[in-house]
């Protein structure tokens, strides 16, 4: 073989652009399939691993293609993992704005479908929970993630101001974040647990936020006096005391 075409070829590879990250690039079908090929690759290994310990190497050969490739389609872990949590945050949202579009559930009955329904969202996708709460997500994911919470607190608000009219919109929205905060709380728990642990630990999640939620459907049977009945019965007492 000819040296000069040997050398020429060397220095037609060497000199090569390589196809890096391009945000605009348009993609075919083909194009769109190894991208979720690819996100069902980053889940499968953050979901084994963990945020921290997973590369991009690692992510690629999961899928089967080189590290080059998958740098054509995402630039960084960073950007799989802020693209895998906004498409969970989307599902899980949509999922909880559907629970009993009728409303044919009891007030408990709904609750308890909600965190049945998120619960079982997480154990389905075990690494959306560690992407949540380790991976630096991109401005724009904060806010879907973000969306899905005040998913949550909408659906609790809204059911307890059907129960309860006359609790006001802020404090029906309070009582929901309040749940929420007992969800994630043990949520937290819940992912770390042992699998012989989790039902115990699930009936308790359920168990705390009913219990916290339940009283606040009592106050429209025993309604509380106004702060004007209270002097009002306080200044009759007193005036009667002065006569006496």
């Amino acid at each position: 073989m000819d040296a000069s075409f040997c050398l020429d070829s060397f220095l037609f590879c060497q000199n090569r652009p390589v196809t890096v990250f391009d945000p605009n690039r348009k993609r075919n079908a083909r194009g769109e399939e190894r991208r979720r090929e690819l996100l069902r690759a980053a889940a499968s290994v953050f979901a084994r691993v963990g945020y921290h310990e997973t590369t991009t190497n690692s992510i690629a050969a999961e899928a089967g293609v080189s590290p080059a490739t998958l740098y054509q389609f995402f630039p960084n872990k960073e950007a799989i993992a802020s693209e895998l949590t906004s498409i969970y945050a989307r599902e899980m949202a949509e999922a909880e704005r559907a629970i009993d579009p009728q409303n044919n559930l009891s007030f408990t009955e709904a609750v308890e479908q909600l965190l049945d329904l998120c619960i079982g969202f997480n154990r389905s996708h075990p690494e959306f929970h560690t992407l949540v709460l380790d991976a630096p997500l991109s401005a724009a994911t904060r806010e879907e993630k973000q969306a899905l919470g005040q998913a949550f607190v909408d659906f609790v608000a809204t059911r307890l101001r059907r129960e309860v009219p006359a609790l006001s919109r802020a404090q029906a929205a309070h009582h929901g974040w309040v749940a929420l905060m007992i969800f994630r709380g043990i949520l937290d728990g819940l992912t770390a647990a042992s699998p012989a642990a989790r039902p115990r630990l699930q009936q308790a999640m359920h168990e705390a936020i009913l219990r916290y939620l339940q009283p606040i459907l009592g106050q429209q049977k025993q309604p509380q006096p106004s702060i004007y009945r209270k002097i009002g019965v306080r200044k009759g007492t007193h005036q009667l005391k002065q006569r006496t």
